[in-house]
């Protein structure tokens, strides 16, 4: 972006592809946040299993919101929203057979095999939030 256009549009905020995966990574941190804050606060009142399926509807909502918004400046909709969703129902379980094969069948450590999960999601889920949340009806 030439310094000419941000001052045209009133933002310096990167344009384009480049800019909206960086909004996306910064919205996707921002969600993590929120998910983790919701997980540990369910957990001095429920067990594991209910504490991550709330924080995982909690922080798939304010993901739908926030790409929505500030990523792809997307129109709320519930068509939008049903296809956000099961869209990332399909990441969840794609990201959950990566993350076992890679530690059931390449002996990898829990620890460390999370960290190339989400390295291998992070595309699968721009491309499918940028699908689900593009221009029209």
């Amino acid at each position: 972006m030439t310094e000419n256009s941000a001052a045209q549009t009133g933002s310096a905020a990167p344009r384009g592809e480049a800019g909206r995966f960086m909004r996306f990574l910064v919205a996707g941190g921002v969600n993590t946040g929120l998910s983790l804050l919701v997980y540990q606060g369910a957990l001095f009142v429920m067990p594991h299993i209910p504490s991550y399926v709330l924080a995982y509807i909690a922080g798939l909502v304010a993901a739908y919101f926030l790409y929505s918004r500030h990523v792809f400046g997307a129109p709320l909709s519930r068509a939008r929203f049903a296809a956000f969703t099961l869209f990332y129902i399909a990441s969840l379980v794609t990201g959950t057979l990566i993350n076992a094969v890679l530690i059931e069948v390449a002996g990898i450590m829990a620890r460390v095999a999370i960290f190339i999960t989400i390295a291998v999601m992070l595309p699968v889920n721009y491309a499918g939030s940028r699908w689900c949340l593009r221009p029209g009806p």
